[in-house]
């Protein structure tokens, strides 16, 4: 159709204009819920098997692929009774972490694994 030209009434134009503001709306949405959905979709696999049927509190240790910063160790925090490190900094022990938190805990995309505490 030519520039100018009528379009059928009731009709909406998706022209090069339209496309890029849907582009750009789903950017927004990746940076905006990105990193969640990730970290729902791999929480799975973070979770250490004897965990994933957990009926009542458990205690666990959170594993990080990094040297944590005070970010990292209170956001853990949230989730249970921190109990101190298990031999490494990257290994946290928690304590009396319900299933649900357990869950939430392992939707955190920057958790390597979780296990059971011995």
């Amino acid at each position: 159709m030519p520039p100018g030209a009528a379009t059928a009434p009731g009709r909406i134009r998706f022209d090069a204009e339209w496309r890029k503001i849907a582009v750009g709306v789903a950017l927004i949405a990746c940076v905006l819920f990105g990193q969640h959905l990730f970290g729902l979709a791999t929480a799975h696999g973070r979770l250490d098997p004897s965990l994933r049927g957990a009926m009542g509190p458990r205690n666990v240790i959170v594993v990080l692929d990094f040297q944590p910063e005070r970010f990292h160790n209170e956001r853990v925090q949230q989730y249970g009774a921190f109990a101190g490190r298990d031999g490494a900094l990257n290994r946290m022990r928690l304590r009396n972490v319900t299933p649900e938190k357990l869950a939430a805990l392992a939707a955190i995309p920057w958790i390597a694994r979780i296990e059971p505490m011995r």
